[in-house]
């Protein structure tokens, strides 16, 4: 049976809407980042980045249209001020796009299993390979200039160990014996650090720039609420002799 006899699953449907709607936001992030970036380098990967959403925002746009599916109501330049004074330093603009990338490869995989339709595996498949790409483009110029945050190092087991006793999955427990951080358990929280870092950042800068208070609140207690995380989990790793990261 041909796939445009088939119709599109929740989960598709799901998918797409969720693409669409992350592509139209990026896309305004992006442009605003060209208008303000001066870095030569970084401004390339940014334009990268711009093409690149571009180009998934209108493959969904025009599988929406076939499938007689109505398009959504998206993020556009009526949700920026491309005037705005400069915001954010080139640095945070290459690490924002190797963050999002981090998300866009998590996302994209997640979409590519939950579909069904050849043609809609092969739209995530596709972007899945491109955000990829991208991943390695802006880790190369982030290793090169240095804001590149790694994972903590930690000394390689010299020896074999098993989980022998169901006390080990108390080991965060603060009302039990605290066992050392395990590597799995340090990579995630790494990575939270990192997510709470960022979203302070951003919440910030909204709160600055919208005129409106009630966005401005909103804002405010988003970070206020990003950097509470972030001392809940830096002091995790601290107490575990385990340095955080460095921003």
């Amino acid at each position: 049976m041909s796939d445009k006899n088939i119709l599109l699953t929740s989960s598709e449907i799901a998918s797409l809407w969720t693409s669409y709607m992350n592509n139209s936001m990026s896309l305004q992030f992006l442009n605003y980042f060209l208008h303000t970036v001066e870095d030569a380098e970084v401004k390339s990967i940014i334009k990268t980045a711009y093409n690149m959403s571009e180009r998934h925002l209108l493959q969904v746009t025009d599988l929406f249209r076939q499938e007689n599916f109505p398009v959504p109501n998206g993020f556009s330049e009526s949700d920026v001020n491309l005037n705005a004074p400069r915001l954010y330093t080139d640095s945070f603009m290459i690490v924002y796009i190797n963050h999002v990338t981090k998300a866009g490869m998590l996302g994209y995989s997640g979409f590519l299993s939950m579909s069904a339709r050849k043609d809609i595996r092969k739209i995530f498949k596709d972007f899945l390979y491109m955000t990829a790409d991208l991943y390695d483009e802006s880790s190369e110029v982030l290793l090169q200039k240095g804001p590149f945050n790694r994972s903590p190092y930690i000394d390689y087991p010299k020896e074999k160990d098993f989980v022998d006793s169901k006390s080990y999955l108390r080991g965060l427990n603060p009302f039990s014996n605290k066992r050392p951080l395990n590597a799995v358990e340090i990579s995630h929280l790494n990575m939270n650090i990192q997510n709470n870092i960022t979203g302070a950042k951003l919440s910030i800068s909204f709160a600055q720039t919208s005129p409106r208070k009630e966005v401005q609140k909103l804002m405010l207690r988003g970070k206020d609420i990003s950097e509470k995380h972030v001392k809940i989990f830096t002091s995790t790793l601290l107490d575990n002799d385990t340095q955080s990261p460095v921003f």
